[in-house]
Protein backbone atom coordinates (compact mmCIF):
# COMPACT_ATOMS: atom_id res chain seq x y z
CA UNK A 1 0.00 0.00 0.00
CA UNK A 2 2.13 2.83 -1.33
CA UNK A 3 -0.38 5.51 -0.36
CA UNK A 4 0.21 4.97 3.37
CA UNK A 5 3.16 5.34 5.72
CA UNK A 6 3.86 4.59 9.39
CA UNK A 7 2.84 7.23 11.92
CA UNK A 8 6.23 8.79 12.62
CA UNK A 9 5.46 10.03 16.14
CA UNK A 10 3.55 7.48 18.22
CA UNK A 11 -0.03 8.50 19.06
CA UNK A 12 0.21 11.69 16.98
CA UNK A 13 -0.68 11.17 13.29
CA UNK A 14 0.09 14.00 10.88
CA UNK A 15 -2.54 12.89 8.35
CA UNK A 16 -5.73 10.81 8.34
CA UNK A 17 -5.17 7.42 9.94
CA UNK A 18 -5.42 4.22 7.89
CA UNK A 19 -4.60 1.44 10.43
CA UNK A 20 -5.05 1.40 14.21
CA UNK A 21 -4.34 -1.26 16.82
CA UNK A 22 -7.43 -1.80 18.99
CA UNK A 23 -9.05 -4.31 21.31
CA UNK A 24 -10.45 -7.38 19.59
CA UNK A 25 -13.09 -7.66 22.32
CA UNK A 26 -15.43 -4.95 21.03
CA UNK A 27 -17.02 -5.66 17.63
CA UNK A 28 -18.86 -2.34 17.81
CA UNK A 29 -15.58 -0.44 18.12
CA UNK A 30 -14.17 -2.33 15.14
CA UNK A 31 -17.33 -1.69 13.10
CA UNK A 32 -17.37 2.04 13.93
CA UNK A 33 -13.73 2.46 12.95
CA UNK A 34 -14.35 0.63 9.68
CA UNK A 35 -17.37 2.85 9.05
CA UNK A 36 -15.17 5.95 9.13
CA UNK A 37 -12.50 4.38 6.92
CA UNK A 38 -9.99 3.08 9.46
CA UNK A 39 -8.69 -0.49 9.27
CA UNK A 40 -8.56 -2.01 12.78
CA UNK A 41 -5.79 -4.43 13.75
CA UNK A 42 -7.44 -6.33 16.63
CA UNK A 43 -5.68 -7.80 19.62
CA UNK A 44 -6.33 -11.29 20.96
CA UNK A 45 -6.75 -12.14 24.63
CA UNK A 46 -3.66 -12.40 26.83
CA UNK A 47 -4.33 -14.99 29.53
CA UNK A 48 -1.36 -13.85 31.61
CA UNK A 49 -3.01 -10.61 32.79
CA UNK A 50 -6.35 -9.71 34.37
CA UNK A 51 -9.27 -10.81 32.17
CA UNK A 52 -10.87 -7.36 32.37
CA UNK A 53 -7.97 -5.87 30.39
CA UNK A 54 -6.75 -8.96 28.56
CA UNK A 55 -7.58 -7.49 25.12
CA UNK A 56 -6.49 -3.92 25.82
CA UNK A 57 -4.20 -2.68 23.05
CA UNK A 58 -2.36 -0.28 25.35
CA UNK A 59 -1.47 -3.21 27.65
CA UNK A 60 -0.23 -5.51 24.88
CA UNK A 61 1.36 -3.23 22.28
CA UNK A 62 3.42 -0.07 22.23
CA UNK A 63 4.23 1.87 19.09
CA UNK A 64 7.66 3.47 19.23
CA UNK A 65 7.09 5.66 16.18
CA UNK A 66 7.85 4.84 12.57
CA UNK A 67 8.05 1.10 11.88
CA UNK A 68 9.14 0.06 15.38
CA UNK A 69 7.03 -1.46 18.12
CA UNK A 70 7.10 -3.56 21.31
CA UNK A 71 4.66 -6.43 21.80
CA UNK A 72 3.55 -9.03 24.33
CA UNK A 73 4.29 -12.64 23.46
CA UNK A 74 0.57 -13.54 23.34
CA UNK A 75 -0.06 -11.48 20.19
CA UNK A 76 1.03 -13.78 17.35
CA UNK A 77 -1.87 -12.76 15.09
CA UNK A 78 -1.28 -9.05 15.64
CA UNK A 79 2.45 -9.50 15.03
CA UNK A 80 1.71 -11.15 11.69
CA UNK A 81 -0.53 -8.25 10.66
CA UNK A 82 2.08 -5.69 11.71
CA UNK A 83 4.90 -7.54 9.96
CA UNK A 84 2.82 -7.71 6.77
CA UNK A 85 2.61 -3.91 6.88
CA UNK A 86 6.41 -3.66 7.14
CA UNK A 87 6.63 -3.00 10.87
CA UNK A 88 9.52 -4.36 12.94
CA UNK A 89 9.28 -5.76 16.46
CA UNK A 90 12.11 -4.41 18.60
CA UNK A 91 13.92 -6.87 20.85
CA UNK A 92 12.30 -9.89 22.46
CA UNK A 93 8.56 -10.25 22.87
CA UNK A 94 7.46 -9.04 26.30
CA UNK A 95 6.38 -11.53 28.95
CA UNK A 96 3.67 -9.72 30.89
CA UNK A 97 2.76 -10.96 34.37
CA UNK A 98 -0.60 -10.91 36.15
CA UNK A 99 0.46 -8.87 39.15
CA UNK A 100 0.66 -5.08 38.94
CA UNK A 101 2.90 -3.39 37.89
CA UNK A 102 4.41 -6.18 35.77
CA UNK A 103 1.19 -6.31 33.76
CA UNK A 104 1.68 -2.68 32.70
CA UNK A 105 5.19 -2.74 31.21
CA UNK A 106 3.91 -1.67 27.78
CA UNK A 107 1.37 0.81 29.14
CA UNK A 108 3.54 3.85 28.50
CA UNK A 109 2.74 7.08 26.66
CA UNK A 110 5.14 8.15 23.93
CA UNK A 111 5.44 11.80 22.91
CA UNK A 112 8.12 11.64 20.22
CA UNK A 113 11.36 11.22 22.19
CA UNK A 114 9.71 11.75 25.57
CA UNK A 115 8.15 8.87 27.47
CA UNK A 116 5.67 9.03 30.34
CA UNK A 117 5.64 5.78 32.29
CA UNK A 118 5.92 3.95 35.57
CA UNK A 119 9.29 2.71 36.77
CA UNK A 120 8.57 -0.86 35.62
CA UNK A 121 8.57 0.25 31.96
CA UNK A 122 11.78 2.26 31.83
CA UNK A 123 14.29 -0.47 30.97
CA UNK A 124 12.19 -1.60 28.00
CA UNK A 125 11.99 1.86 26.43
CA UNK A 126 15.22 3.57 27.46
CA UNK A 127 16.98 2.94 24.12
CA UNK A 128 14.19 4.60 22.13
CA UNK A 129 13.68 7.89 23.97
CA UNK A 130 15.68 10.92 25.05
CA UNK A 131 13.71 11.66 28.22
CA UNK A 132 11.70 9.55 30.65
CA UNK A 133 9.09 11.21 32.85
CA UNK A 134 8.45 8.77 35.67
CA UNK A 135 4.97 8.75 37.19
CA UNK A 136 3.42 6.80 40.05
CA UNK A 137 0.59 5.54 37.84
CA UNK A 138 1.67 2.29 36.18
CA UNK A 139 -1.20 2.45 33.71
CA UNK A 140 0.25 5.58 32.16
CA UNK A 141 -1.11 5.33 28.61
CA UNK A 142 -4.55 4.41 29.96
CA UNK A 143 -4.44 7.62 31.97
CA UNK A 144 -3.33 9.90 29.12
CA UNK A 145 -5.17 11.24 26.11
CA UNK A 146 -2.50 12.74 23.80
CA UNK A 147 -3.67 15.98 22.16
CA UNK A 148 -0.52 17.25 20.45
CA UNK A 149 3.24 16.95 20.93
CA UNK A 150 3.12 18.94 24.16
CA UNK A 151 -0.52 18.74 25.32
CA UNK A 152 -2.45 15.97 27.02
CA UNK A 153 -5.52 15.23 29.10
CA UNK A 154 -5.31 13.01 32.18
CA UNK A 155 -7.53 11.89 35.04
CA UNK A 156 -4.59 10.94 37.26
CA UNK A 157 -3.20 13.48 39.74
CA UNK A 158 0.32 12.02 39.75
CA UNK A 159 0.48 12.17 35.95
CA UNK A 160 -0.81 15.75 36.03
CA UNK A 161 1.85 16.80 38.55
CA UNK A 162 4.82 15.09 36.88
CA UNK A 163 3.88 16.20 33.36
CA UNK A 164 3.24 19.79 34.42
CA UNK A 165 6.68 19.92 36.07
CA UNK A 166 8.15 18.47 32.85
CA UNK A 167 6.65 21.34 30.84
CA UNK A 168 3.62 19.68 29.31
CA UNK A 169 0.37 21.54 28.79
CA UNK A 170 -2.01 19.39 30.85
CA UNK A 171 -5.74 19.30 31.58
CA UNK A 172 -6.71 17.33 34.71
CA UNK A 173 -10.24 15.91 34.62
CA UNK A 174 -12.29 13.95 37.12
CA UNK A 175 -12.51 10.18 37.32
CA UNK A 176 -15.70 8.17 37.20
CA UNK A 177 -17.19 9.03 33.80
CA UNK A 178 -15.39 6.26 31.86
CA UNK A 179 -16.59 2.69 32.30
CA UNK A 180 -14.34 -0.37 32.63
CA UNK A 181 -15.98 -3.71 33.34
CA UNK A 182 -14.97 -5.22 36.65
CA UNK A 183 -13.74 -1.91 38.08
CA UNK A 184 -15.31 1.19 39.59
CA UNK A 185 -14.17 3.24 36.60
CA UNK A 186 -11.84 3.32 33.62
CA UNK A 187 -9.38 5.92 32.35
CA UNK A 188 -9.73 8.82 29.94
CA UNK A 189 -6.87 7.68 27.69
CA UNK A 190 -8.30 4.21 27.38
CA UNK A 191 -11.48 5.34 25.66
CA UNK A 192 -9.90 7.31 22.82
CA UNK A 193 -7.13 7.95 20.31
CA UNK A 194 -6.18 10.38 17.56
CA UNK A 195 -7.39 9.43 14.09
CA UNK A 196 -6.21 12.61 12.35
CA UNK A 197 -4.10 15.64 13.34
CA UNK A 198 -7.28 17.51 14.26
CA UNK A 199 -9.52 14.67 15.48
CA UNK A 200 -9.69 12.46 18.56
CA UNK A 201 -12.14 9.57 18.42
CA UNK A 202 -13.90 8.56 21.64
CA UNK A 203 -15.61 5.20 22.12
CA UNK A 204 -18.90 6.36 23.59
CA UNK A 205 -20.38 9.84 23.71
CA UNK A 206 -17.94 12.41 25.09
CA UNK A 207 -20.90 14.48 26.29
CA UNK A 208 -21.50 11.85 29.00
CA UNK A 209 -18.23 12.84 30.70
CA UNK A 210 -18.72 15.02 33.77
CA UNK A 211 -16.03 17.41 32.47
CA UNK A 212 -17.20 17.35 28.86
CA UNK A 213 -17.18 21.14 28.45
CA UNK A 214 -13.66 21.47 29.88
CA UNK A 215 -12.41 18.69 27.60
CA UNK A 216 -14.06 20.11 24.51
CA UNK A 217 -12.73 23.63 25.19
CA UNK A 218 -9.21 22.33 25.82
CA UNK A 219 -9.25 20.40 22.55
CA UNK A 220 -10.75 23.13 20.39
CA UNK A 221 -8.32 25.73 21.74
CA UNK A 222 -5.57 23.48 20.35
CA UNK A 223 -7.23 22.89 17.00
CA UNK A 224 -8.44 19.38 17.82
CA UNK A 225 -12.05 18.21 17.70
CA UNK A 226 -13.75 15.26 19.43
CA UNK A 227 -15.58 12.58 17.47
CA UNK A 228 -17.91 10.29 19.43
CA UNK A 229 -18.01 6.84 17.84
CA UNK A 230 -21.11 5.62 19.64
CA UNK A 231 -23.91 6.62 21.98
CA UNK A 232 -23.94 6.02 25.71
CA UNK A 233 -21.17 6.13 28.27
CA UNK A 234 -17.48 6.29 27.43
CA UNK A 235 -15.84 2.86 27.66
CA UNK A 236 -12.19 2.15 28.40
CA UNK A 237 -11.25 -0.30 25.64
CA UNK A 238 -7.49 0.08 25.96
CA UNK A 239 -6.99 3.05 23.64
CA UNK A 240 -7.16 3.51 19.89
CA UNK A 241 -3.53 3.37 18.74
CA UNK A 242 -2.87 4.81 15.26
CA UNK A 243 0.02 3.19 13.41
CA UNK A 244 -0.34 4.13 9.71
CA UNK A 245 -1.59 7.25 8.00
CA UNK A 246 -2.30 8.31 4.45
CA UNK A 247 0.30 10.25 2.53
CA UNK A 248 -0.72 13.74 1.52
Amino acid sequence: MTNIKPVSVANLPQNNVCHAVVSGEYPKLIAELERIGIIPLPTSACTDIMPQVSYHADMLFSHLGGKRYLLDKSQASLKSMLDNLGFLCEGDLIDLQKEYPLDSILNAAMFDKRLICGKQSEDYFVNYVDEIIEVKQGYSKCSICPVNDNSLITDDASVFKACTVAGFDVLLVSKGSVLLKGFDYGFIGGCCGKIAPDTIAFFGNLKTHYDYQKIESFLIERGVYPLSLSTGSLIDVGSILPITEYRK
